[in-house]
């Protein structure tokens, strides 16, 4: 989730839902009587006799209930029309909401208490990547955070003619041993998250390679793009590069997790719980230290213990939550723990 605009004193907040996790989280940080303002369409029957058409508008709506639609990735917010253009006179009538990842929505005269600033400041975390862009002529390496992108080192390679080929083998080795240098030292200085390198060949892998021999301590990914240079940065995250990491930093982490999860359910099982009740049991507890959820499972509306409510007492227990989508390679395999898992502070023996 990413906040454009933040007014407390107002209690104005603009937000765009970037993410499944993201609706998971409007759903719990709405309340009855909330005013809440999206770009929506409405059916309208412009005159006597007429057809009534959709229009695109945007309204102003007080909310009366929330509900995630489950196997979809579609919030429905309803609720009465507060504010909205007067030539469809749709003021005071009944209105749905229907937000997905992508789109913008704004909370009007909002007072947050202090679990939903908690659920803003978790799912509004802010990331800084470091995006390379090269190929055999030039190279450009740019900083990617909530401010912008910044070019923080942009030059062409010089390489000599190919005709001399040993010459022209040692300088391009010499160029991703550089790219290499620098990728670390900025990923020190300006503290990232994760590394994006970009290339149209082959020059992207054996850099990846190069850092990973090198110890590099961050998320690391490739991407094929046409060009080099400062180009090439543009194309990566005209295609959305960043966003994609960022929801695969959330994802790495819960797969590190899942591995440990894993070794102790053979090595310690008292160490782990897995399956709804056990969870829940454990959560009561405060045992939880780290809990990984199926959004399946936290969808679902069946009957017994609720996930959701579950996975919200954790995080209120200051439990690390991880929302697992399903098309995460960890996501089958913990659909066969129940799909839900977690971490336990202390031993606890749930049988």
């Amino acid at each position: 989730m990413k906040i454009l605009e933040a007014d407390e004193k107002k209690g104005v907040y603009k937000v765009l839902v970037e993410d499944e996790e993201d609706l998971w989280a409007l759903r719990n940080i709405l309340r009855e009587g909330d005013l809440v303002e999206a770009v929506t369409t409405r059916e309208v029957k412009p005159g006597e006799g007429g057809e009534s058409r959709r229009f695109p508008m945007v309204l102003r709506v007080r909310v009366k209930d929330v509900e995630f639609q489950p196997f979809t990735d579609r919030l429905r917010i309803r609720g009465v029309v507060v504010e909205g253009p007067d030539k469809y006179g749709v003021v005071g009538k009944h209105h749905t909401l229907s937000i997905k990842p992508g789109d913008v929505v704004v909370f009007v005269e909002k007072e947050l208490d202090d679990f939903s600033r908690k659920f803003l400041e978790t799912y509004s975390r802010k990331r800084r990547i470091l995006v390379v862009a090269l190929d055999y002529d030039e190279v450009c390496i740019s900083l990617v955070s909530e401010q912008g992108v910044r070019a923080v080192r942009e030059y062409y390679t010089n390489l000599p003619g190919k005709d001399a080929v040993e010459e022209y083998e040692e300088s391009v080795r010499r160029v991703i041993e550089q790219v290499v240098e620098e990728v670390l030292e900025y990923s020190r200085t300006l503290r990232v998250d994760g590394v994006i390198v970009g290339s149209p060949g082959f020059l992207k892998d054996e850099v990846v390679a190069r850092l990973k021999s090198r110890g590099l301590d961050k998320p690391l990914f490739a991407d094929s793009v046409s060009y080099g240079g400062c180009k090439g940065v543009d194309e990566i995250l005209r295609r959305g590069g960043e966003k994609n990491v960022v929801r695969e930093l959330n994802i790495t982490t819960a797969v590190k997790y899942f591995e440990e999860f894993k070794e102790a359910v053979t090595r310690d099982p008292e160490q782990v719980a897995y399956g709804l009740e056990n969870v829940a049991k454990a959560v009561e507890l405060n045992a939880v230290r780290v809990l990984l959820v199926s959004s399946r499972l936290l969808w679902s509306s069946e009957g017994g213990v609720d996930p959701n409510a579950v996975v919200l007492e954790a995080f209120k227990r200051r439990a690390e939550v991880y929302i697992v989508p399903p098309d995460s390679n960890i996501a089958p395999e913990l659909e066969g723990f129940g799909g839900i898992v977690a971490l336990l502070r202390f031993r606890l023996p749930l049988g």
